[in-house]
């Protein structure tokens, strides 16, 4: 038993989940009806994934904290632990932003490259425009990346105040931070932003850090937890595979009954269910890793290669499936034409996200976290 143990499947689950979600927007819909139609709406919630992956890049960076607990002078430094997470995430994110730059030439033209948005992904600024929400308009999923790298420098300020106070004062501390970033999110949705077209118009302002740094919180939350169980000897134990099973069962039912109605049942509005959803999660990253025989079912090999190449899946996946679409399928597709297309994207993901993984991420990774 150990800190990760059973979420290297987790994150292997959402990256798989992630690309099926996006392979589920296109499967055509004519005719579709009963259990099919149930299904594909109950897949138009994998969205979640996005903040099972928010709560994980927050589990792992408040590890480094939480381990030290006993131990300050430990703690990490903010910037160069900021410089090995840019080296970490920018090389791979920055080929796949060029590449899918140059491909939205080819399909769309100069009048699809908003170069604006394009320097905002660049400097990890998607966020702060309607504008810019979409680094280029062929390779959606970019959009995470900012937000991903604010909420990770969220993360690392958070813990270095935290272990800056007295523990007396902590709680009020956390409980500061969480009415400061509901306070920050309804000052930003009512700032008066600018009119846009498209997924923008419905997404922004209310997709934004403050939002989305509340589900970083609760990654904080379940790296605590989990420290604190393992520095009291907590026993690996069935019991934990049973809470997780009950966990995971509770969290499919629940979407299960709301599968018509889109993922926006939050509050404050948003998507991924927050917080409802969000503390299940919680609960699924506090059990896992003092499971007895779940954490080994997921920790599998293919998870494990899985989440060894996940950031490059997520990065080339869409941009794959642009190039799918509209080089090589024709338009509309037919059911029997998606599912080669869905699997020649699976394949071709999997592919160029070992190529980008070998050849970009890794290399790029400092040493000491190899």
């Amino acid at each position: 038993m150990n800190f990760i143990s059973g979420l290297t499947g987790v994150r292997a689950l959402a990256a798989l989940a992630v690309v099926i979600y996006h392979l589920n927007q296109r499967i055509p819909t004519l005719g579709m009806g009963g259990w099919t139609w149930n299904i594909h709406q109950f897949i138009g919630h994998f969205s979640v994934m996005v903040s099972v992956f928010f709560m994980l890049s927050a589990f792992f960076r408040s590890l480094s904290y939480w381990k030290n607990t006993d131990t300050p002078e430990k703690i990490p430094a903010f910037w160069p632990s900021l410089k090995d997470r840019w080296l970490r995430i920018a090389p791979a994110y920055y080929v796949v932003l060029f590449i899918s730059l140059i491909t939205t030439y080819f399909v769309y033209g100069f009048s699809g490259m908003n170069m604006p948005a394009f320097f905002s992904g660049f400097a990890f600024l998607t966020w702060i425009s309607p504008d810019t929400l979409f680094p280029v308009l062929l390779n959606g999923p970019l959009w995470f990346i900012s937000f991903d790298m604010i909420g990770w420098i969220g993360t690392s300020l958070f813990m270095m105040g935290w272990f800056h106070l007295d523990k007396k004062h902590r709680v009020c501390y956390a409980i500061f931070i969480t009415l400061l970033t509901l306070g920050l999110h309804f000052l930003w949705i009512h700032l008066p932003w600018s009119h846009t077209d498209g997924i923008a118009s419905v997404w922004f302002p209310i997709y934004n850090p403050f939002l989305f740094f509340l589900h970083f919180l609760f990654g904080i939350a379940a790296a605590g937890i989990v420290n604190f169980l393992i520095k009291r000897n907590q026993k690996i134990s069935a019991w934990f595979d049973v809470g997780t099973l009950v966990v995971g069962l509770i969290a499919f039912i629940s979407v299960w009954m709301i599968r018509d109605l889109g993922d926006w049942v939050s509050w404050p509005t948003g998507p991924y269910h927050f917080p409802w959803l969000t503390t299940l999660i919680l609960l699924t990253f506090v059990f896992l890793p003092f499971t007895r025989y779940l954490w080994k079912i997921l920790d599998n090999r293919f998870f494990v290669f899985t989440a060894k190449i996940s950031f490059s899946l997520f990065l080339i996946h869409g941009v794959i499936m642009e190039i799918l679409r509209v080089f090589v399928f024709p338009s509309p597709l037919t059911l029997h034409t998606w599912i080669l297309y869905a699997i020649l994207t699976l394949i071709l993901s999997y592919l160029f996200a070992w190529f980008l993984y070998r050849f970009v991420e890794f290399p790029c990774i400092p040493k000491k976290n190899k």
